[in-house]
């Protein structure tokens, strides 16, 4: 009997699947619907500026989410769709993590934009994190035995190998 995960990975698509569909029948193998940044932001913007739309989106941030993970999201699925492309999506993301940023203070809840400096690992702190890790792991202060060595003779080996120097 097959467990839940393993069953998933079963039913998953084989390899070279996506080459048995019709050419061009998927959404990202058509030809993007808005080529220009200014199209696509005249897509998203009344889109984000409408409460009722942007308030799922808002109501992730205050749940934890960024803002950058947000607006990541809403481009990459329109990427997906075929609405633009991935050049476009990144070109616009930080119009849309600035609406994002203003629904969320219209709608007055904390938020993280996903910028801030505490968001970036200080490498100071992970070395003090490295160091209290390793000395809690390998306790140094206890006394290491010395090894003893036991020296052996080294075999003698024929000087009249194949390989051996031969006298002149």
């Amino acid at each position: 009997m097959l467990d839940e995960s393993a069953a998933k990975f079963l039913d998953g698509p084989i390899p070279g699947q996506s080459l048995t569909t019709e050419p061009n029948s998927r959404p990202w193998e058509q030809p993007p619907k808005y080529t220009t940044v200014e199209e696509t932001l005249d897509f998203y913007v009344p889109r984000l500026s409408n409460p009722e739309l942007a308030a799922p989106m808002v109501d992730s941030m205050e749940d934890g989410m960024t803002a950058v993970a947000v607006a990541d999201l809403i481009q990459s699925s329109g990427v997906m769709s075929g609405l633009h492309t991935i050049d476009v999506g990144l070109m616009i993301s930080p119009v849309l993590v600035e609406l994002l940023v203003t629904q969320a203070d219209m709608a007055g809840i904390k938020y993280k934009v996903g910028t801030e400096r505490s968001d970036v690992a200080d490498p100071t702190m992970i070395r003090k994190a490295v160091d209290k890790a390793s000395a809690e792991h390998f306790d140094t202060s206890a006394e290491v035995e010395e090894e003893v060595t036991i020296e052996e003779e080294a075999p003698t080996v024929p000087s009249d190998g194949l390989m051996s120097r031969r006298e002149v």
